[in-house]
Order: C-alpha cells, then sequence, then structure tokens
C-alpha cells in the first residue's frame, strides 16, 4: 500500500493564541528566521515590483483598442473581474490561517494586488466598452463564492486560488496580451500577468504548509472542486465564442492548469487510494475538450445560445442514438 507523506514540521512564526501569549512565539517572534526562504523571496519582490491603480496608466487618455476584438475582450475581462475581488477575501483569509511570518506577510501581499487588479479592470471594462459595467450574473456569483471561499478549509481556499484559478486567469491575460494592441491595456496586462505569476509560484512555495490539512480532507474537497467545475461549465458557456475569436484555445488552457494541479497536488507523495483520484483527475481532462465542443456547438459568435442551432441538434437526437449522446455531453 502506498504511504501518504507527510509536510515538514514548521516554526510556527505567525499564530497569536493564549499559548504564545503566555509562552511567547508566533506571532510574537522576533527572529526573523524564515526557513521558507524562497516564500519569503516571493514576498520582499512584491514589495520591489508595487505599482499603483490611479498611476500606473494614463487613465485620462482614450482606449483605442481593435474593433474586432474589443467586445470579446471586455468579455473575458468581464469574468475574471469579480474573481479579483473575490481572491481579496480568500487571500487574507489563507493569511489568517497561516502559521509562518513569510505566508503571512505573502497573502496580505496578494490581498492588496487582488484588489488593485481589481479596481483597474473595473476601470478599464469601462473604457473599452463605453458602458457601465454589468453585476455579474448569479452563476458567475456562485462559482466565485461557492469555488473559491471557505473560511474553514484552508488548504481548498489556497488550491483553488493560487494552483487553480490564478493559473488560468494568468494564461487568459497572456493570450489577450498577444490579441491586444491598445497600449494602455497591453500595459495593465502585463503589469497584472507579473503579479499573477508571483501568485502562481506562492501556491507552490506554500501549499506545503497546508498539505496535513489537505490529505485529511482530499475527499471533501475533490467532490467540491468536481462540483465547481460544473458550475465553471454552466457560467462560462457565452465566453467559448469571444475565446475562439480571441485565439485562445480552451482545452489547451483547461489541460496546461490540470497539469500544473497534479504537478503541485501530487508532488508530496501518494495517497491509499491515489489510483481513484489519478482516475477522476483522467476522465476530468478527457472530458473538458468535449464539454468544450458541445457549448462552441450551441452559441454563436456572441456567446448567447443560438435557438436555432440548438433545435437543429434536437431534430437529429430524434433520428440518432448518437446524435443524442452528443447532444447531452
Amino acid at each position: 500500500m502506498a504511504r501518504q507523506a507527510r509536510a515538514p514540521r514548521r516554526r510556527d512564526t505567525a499564530s497569536a493564541g493564549w499559548r504564545q501569549v503566555l509562552f511567547g512565539g508566533g506571532a510574537f517572534d522576533v527572529s526573523g528566521e524564515h526557513p521558507n526562504q524562497k516564500g519569503w523571496d516571493i514576498f520582499e519582490l512584491g514589495q520591489r515590483s508595487f505599482w499603483a491603480v490611479p498611476t500606473a496608466l494614463a487613465w485620462d487618455e482614450p482606449v483605442r483598442e481593435d474593433p474586432r476584438y474589443s467586445e470579446a475582450i471586455a468579455a473575458m475581462l468581464s469574468f475574471l473581474c469579480p474573481g479579483e475581488k473575490m481572491a481579496v477575501t480568500g487571500a487574507s483569509c489563507i493569511a489568517a490561517h497561516m502559521q509562518t511570518e513569510e505566508a503571512q506577510f505573502y497573502f496580505v501581499e496578494q490581498a492588496l494586488e487582488e484588489a488593485k487588479h481589481h479596481d483597474a479592470l473595473r476601470r478599464m471594462i469601462v473604457r473599452l466598452t463605453g458602458r457601465p459595467l454589468e453585476p455579474p450574473k448569479p452563476l458567475v456569483r456562485l462559482l466565485y463564492t461557492f469555488g473559491v471561499i471557505d473560511r474553514d478549509d484552508v488548504a481548498f481556499m489556497m488550491g483553488n486560488i493560487n494552483i487553480i484559478g490564478e493559473h488560468l486567469a494568468h494564461q487568459i491575460f497572456h493570450r489577450i496580451n498577444h490579441v491586444a494592441t491598445d497600449p494602455q491595456l497591453r500595459k495593465l496586462i502585463a503589469l497584472i500577468g507579473k503579479d499573477e505569476s508571483r501568485h502562481i509560484a506562492a501556491g507552490q512555495r506554500f501549499f506545503p504548509e497546508v498539505w496535513d490539512r489537505f490529505a485529511r480532507r482530499r475527499h471533501e474537497i475533490l467532490a467540491k472542486n468536481l462540483l465547481v467545475c460544473l458550475v465553471l461549465a454552466c457560467a462560462a458557456y457565452d465566453l467559448v465564442r469571444p475565446m475562439q475569436t480571441l485565439r485562445i484555445d480552451l482545452a489547451e488552457v483547461m489541460e496546461e492548469m490540470y497539469r500544473h494541479y497534479h504537478d503541485v497536488v501530487g508532488g508530496f507523495g501518494a495517497f491509499p487510494d491515489g489510483a481513484l483520484l489519478e482516475g477522476l483527475l483522467r476522465h476530468l481532462r478527457w472530458s473538458t475538450p468535449r464539454v468544450i465542443r458541445a457549448i462552441a456547438a450551441m452559441t454563436t459568435e456572441t456567446g448567447e445560445i443560438d435557438a436555432g442551432r440548438l433545435l437543429g441538434l434536437c431534430r437529429e437526437a430524434v433520428r440518432s442514438p448518437r446524435a443524442l449522446r452528443r447532444l447531452f455531453a
């Protein structure tokens, strides 16, 4: 039977309970020692890379994006924008749960960066479209609450924010930057992209600190993540066509995310039920491109459900079992 790996025990330099009040240490540790030096380096890099939203761009200048792509870019940014705001709450909650100074300080810093991203994107979307920013639809609100925040499960939050969410967002920003032409927009995406790269690296450096909690709750976390995938497919169905307009291969983006998640979470050793978990992940990776193709077949260029195409698929389904399976894919 495979043996479950355990994360090394760490010196507590962040807790502030009665034990620390009576005996010192924890949040009252003043040694400045950082065993997770690479994690501390990420925190310091964030300070050196700081940028301020009001002065980072010339906000009084007009945005002149290619009309072929402006609406699709705005749709993608509008989907990501509320996620940045929820990540403020998520990173703040993670900081409160961490037991090392380097992790606690880093996630407080990340919360500030997520706030900047939300503020900057909110401004940019309005300038791209010339319209007020619309509130997120209910499924997007569900995705960014159930799929991001669980104040009692720090391993779930760090996994879904720093390992999954940041990786997906970073890939999408990177691909938008290859299509965008407006220098202001490109500069903003580059600034956000540098922050996102550090957030991804932080997931790799600090996940060992919550590994024991992930190991204990892995079945519940996996179950929640499967449901998150379903919510994501429903919440983002109208983005498949805009992504095609921007030449973003969503199946490729998702596959890279799955690979990254496997590399981070699978790097600590095997679980006794590892074969089952691997099998579920393989099936999810196999089915994702098929779901994306099914969504694309039933939506217009603007991301709306095409009733005509859907009716055509239903007509085929009543004549062919294969078409029926394809309809319910």
